[in-house]
This record gives C-alpha cells, sequence and structure tokens, in this order.
C-alpha cells in the first residue's frame, strides 16, 4: 500500500512496461554436438593405396590376347618379322578357337584388323577389342566355309605335289552346328528351287520342253489361204491356150 501511495506522489520510479512478445529476449538453443573428425588410419591409407598399385601393376589378360593376335598375323604375312616355331606355338594355344579362325581368314585371303600397341595399354580398348573379335568368330560362317574349302585345295595340291600336308582347320561345334544348318538351309532351298523349274514334274507322258503342269500344248499356228498354180492345160478339153 505505502508503495503505491509513493509511486502516486512520485517519490519511487514507476515499473518498466513489459515488452512485447516479439521484443522478449529468447535465450539460444543448444547445438547439437558435433562428433570430432576421426583421424585418418594411416595404416589402411597405406594398404588401400598399395591395392590400387598392385592392382594397375596387374597384366591385362586382354592385352595379352591382343598381342598374341598380332603375333599371329604376323606369321600370316611375309613382308613381316617372323615369330619363332615357339611363340607361334604359344600364341595359337592361349588363343584356342580364336586362333583357328584368325588362321582360317588369313588362308580364306582376307586379314584381321590388329588393335595398334599405343592402345593395348588401355584396358576398355582391349576388353572391347577381344570382344568384338569373339562375336566374329561365332558369326561369320561365310570366312569358315572358305577357309576350310582354301585348306582342302592346299592338301589336294600337297598330296598331288608330294609336299607337306598343311595341318586341318580347327571349327569349334558352336560354329560346325551353325554350318550344318546353314548346308542344310541351301539343300533345301536349291531342291525348291529345281521343284518350281520343272513345275513339280511332267504331266501326261509327253515329251520334254513342256509348259508348267496342267498346261495344254501350245496350238498349232492358223493354215494360211491356199492358192491353186494356174496351168495352160484345160482339164476338161485338154486344150491348150489362154483360159477365157
Amino acid at each position: 500500500m505505502l508503495k503505491t501511495i509513493a509511486s502516486i506522489l512520485g517519490l519511487t520510479p514507476a515499473p518498466r512496461p513489459q515488452r512485447p512478445p516479439s521484443a522478449q529476449r529468447v535465450a539460444p538453443a543448444a547445438r547439437p554436438s558435433v562428433a570430432p573428425i576421426a583421424p585418418l588410419d594411416a595404416a589402411a591409407a597405406r594398404r588401400n593405396d598399395l591395392r590400387e598399385k598392385a592392382l594397375a601393376m596387374r597384366p591385362d589378360p586382354n592385352a595379352r590376347f591382343a598381342a598374341d593376335v598380332a603375333l599371329v598375323t604376323r606369321s600370316f604375312d611375309p613382308h613381316s618379322t617372323q615369330p619363332s616355331a615357339e611363340e607361334l606355338y604359344l600364341a595359337m594355344s592361349r588363343l584356342a578357337d580364336l586362333g583357328q579362325y584368325v588362321r582360317a581368314v588369313y588362308v580364306a585371303g582376307r586379314r584381321v584388323a590388329v588393335l595398334p600397341i599405343s592402345q593395348q595399354g588401355d584396358r576398355a580398348r582391349t576388353l572391347a577389342y577381344r570382344n568384338h573379335l569373339t562375336r566374329q568368330a561365332e558369326t561369320d560362317l561365310t570366312t569358315w566355309e572358305d577357309g576350310l574349302s582354301a585348306i582342302d585345295r592346299a592338301r589336294s595340291m600337297a598330296l598331288r605335289t608330294g609336299d607337306r600336308l598343311p595341318d586341318l582347320l580347327g571349327v569349334p561345334e558352336v560354329v560346325e552346328a551353325r554350318l550344318a544348318a546353314l548346308r542344310e538351309e541351301r539343300a533345301k532351298r536349291l531342291a525348291d528351287q529345281i521343284a518350281r523349274r520343272h513345275g513339280g514334274g511332267n504331266g501326261g507322258g509327253t515329251g520334254g520342253g513342256a509348259g508348267p503342269a496342267g498346261s495344254a500344248p501350245p496350238a498349232a499356228p492358223p493354215a494360211g489361204p491356199q492358192r491353186f498354180l494356174e496351168t495352160d492345160e484345160d482339164p476338161e478339153n485338154g486344150s491348150g491356150g489362154p483360159k477365157r
């Protein structure tokens, strides 16, 4: 009561007005504690570095494949440095069926694209080169047929001349099955062509040169008007002289 009377008389200062809610001081929110950065394990970092270097130093099998293909192709080029018999044997052993395809290409008179040495260090290019050549060896039936024919001719010539017989061409089982199916399809098409050409056989026992089966033979051309020759003799009275 006394404080109220004193404030009315001006003896005590008036209380400060209350601040609006927007001007009230708010204590800052507590921030989440951030975990300290863990120190890098030097041993683990070194292990990762060594692993990457080991992968980079590991030989690329596809690069070895490209080099073997180039070596085999050199054996068919008389203008190139010829590999030794041991090198050629090892390369053909590593290439296996693809080595036989390269041989078929060259005995058929064709060439194989060789990956340049400058690109044999690129793993992506060597992988693409190997996939392309593998797919080509499985689907290029024309080259396989031409190579087999060339080997047969060379062996026949060697038998006549007494030379050394060339080795047979090793055809993979997958390619052999596709070649057999291709020959069967060709024989079927040839039989169909012969059947269409002969019209299914001769009808009626007529001679050769007849038209298609069931067709009538061509009719003879119509005879032209007959002309009687005039003579000087009269068949009735036998008298000569021109007719009147």
